[in-house]
């Protein structure tokens, strides 16, 4: 049964150490990719913007961290099920107290 096209997303989150002018190389170990029908807004599943905290295992598989949004890149390629959508998302340590600061703020 053809259910149509589809878009695929593959979203990596890569670390930026505060003290570091690059990314290091690589990205998360756990997959984060899902699907939506063709010509649907990608935004069903929340996508971080610049600015906002994430928390994510990126430097130990059993403990989340927070981290910061400075950049993300979407690379778009049309495939035979429809289209693939590759979101690359730069992310840095929060600065000590900004986690809090941030949670006050949302709690306002």
């Amino acid at each position: 049964m053809n259910e149509g096209p589809i878009t695929s997303v593959s979203v990596h989150f890569q670390h930026k150490p505060l003290t570091s002018s690059r990314p290091a190389d690589g990205h998360q170990r756990e997959s984060l990719s899902f699907t939506v029908p063709y010509g649907m807004p990608i935004v069903t599943v929340p996508i971080p913007a610049v600015d906002d905290t994430v928390l994510l295992k990126l430097d130990d598989p059993d403990r989340p961290r927070a981290y910061k949004v400075l950049t993300r890149h979407f690379a778009y390629t049309q495939i035979e099920s429809g289209l693939f959508v590759a979101i690359n998302i730069v992310v840095t340590d929060v600065e000590p107290g900004e986690m809090e600061t941030r949670l006050k703020e949302e709690l306002r």
